[in-house]
């Protein structure tokens, strides 16, 4: 039986996982679960290791978590991953008021609690800087962290050999207007698209070639990139979405393959139901604060948004790749 129609076949034989992973705006705003403060302990334990560290700033790249001793981190880091596998897929981190630490040091601390967390995965640097440089990815191979504009949802990294299943973005400082996180379900979706249009499915569980715009993947064939948009157990356990439309779309231009009607009215479908109001949930961060997202179960996306004229006080957000192990204590 070919994997996309095992695939298929494990769909519907979750479907109360999927069912269990499933949510809509109404059913976050119901409840804070997903809300989590880091508590005076974190932060004074951390305030008692900044004391020993010359120079934070120094450290980002290269502190490992067997060097340091931060039990109450260890513990919001595992509250943060039990939110992030649980039913909504992400976890909103509140608590780190950004007045009481420099830059650099709210840098080490994200970095710390990612170490507590999981494995960080660095084709971009251990944190890549998300901020508007002046591209458009829809006229360069560029990522979406370096525009503006507002993009399809989408999952992050379009590299079938490196798959994040969770990751992670820092508000350093909040746009002057706009920017606000967008985060639906991805499992929601699906369910939606096995009610309502089930024809489209079969182009969603078929391999499809991605632009090779990941680090590390500039020599390999995009024709060897290619994977479905819908798995179960494949890059992650359980039931997976990996998707953006655009890298598809340029993947099969420097293929010279054309989009088929049919893929190309199953995406169309797919993005519509991504973005239908009532599964669309918006986040705004203040400087301190972190959202973490499983990679698998949800997809994300921001509004546009207007900087600050003043250089250097433009939106900054620090993206982090992990590999985070379910099971992981």
């Amino acid at each position: 039986m070919p994997v996309s129609e095992t695939d298929r076949a494990r769909f519907a034989a979750g479907k109360d996982i999927i069912a269990e992973l499933a949510w809509t705006k109404h059913d976050a705003l119901s409840t804070d679960r997903w809300q989590i403060a880091a508590g005076e302990d974190v932060l004074t334990e951390f305030a008692a290791y900044l004391s020993t560290v010359p120079d934070a700033g120094a450290l980002v790249d290269t502190v490992e978590r067997s060097e340091v001793d931060l039990p109450h981190m260890a513990a919001l880091a595992e509250r943060l991953r039990e939110q992030v596998f649980g039913r909504f897929g992400f976890a909103h981190l509140t608590g780190l008021d950004a007045s009481s630490f420099n830059e650099a040091e709210l840098r080490l601390f994200y970095v710390l609690l990612c170490l507590h967390a999981g494995e960080m995965l660095t084709p971009y640097g251990r944190l890549h800087d998300v901020a508007d440089r002046g591209y458009d990815f829809r006229s360069t191979d560029v990522s979406v962290s370096t525009t503006r504009v507002r993009a399809p949802f989408h999952t992050d990294s379009t590299s079938k050999r490196l798959f994040p299943n969770v990751f992670g973005l820092m508000c350093l400082r909040p746009a002057m207007q706009g920017g606000q996180s967008l985060v639906t379900s991805a499992c929601q979706a699906y369910r939606q698209l096995a009610e309502s249009s089930p024809e489209h499915l079969p182009a969603l569980f078929t391999d499809h070639p991605r632009n090779t715009v990941t680090p590390g993947d500039e020599d390999i064939p995009v024709l060897d990139n290619a994977y479905p948009i819908f798995t179960w157990d494949r890059f992650t356990d359980g039931p997976t979405l990996r998707y953006m439309r655009y890298w598809i779309e340029t993947g099969y231009a420097k293929a010279g393959i054309a989009i088929s009607a049919q893929d190309a009215a199953a995406f169309d479908r797919l993005d519509a139901v991504l973005e239908d109001d009532t599964n669309v949930l918006g986040v705004d961060m203040s400087a301190g604060e972190v959202l973490f997202f499983n990679n698998a179960t949800v997809a994300h996306n921001r509004t546009e948004f207007t900087d600050v004229p003043e250089p250097g006080r433009g939106r900054l957000l620090a993206r982090a790749w992990l590999a985070v192990s379910a099971g992981q204590s």
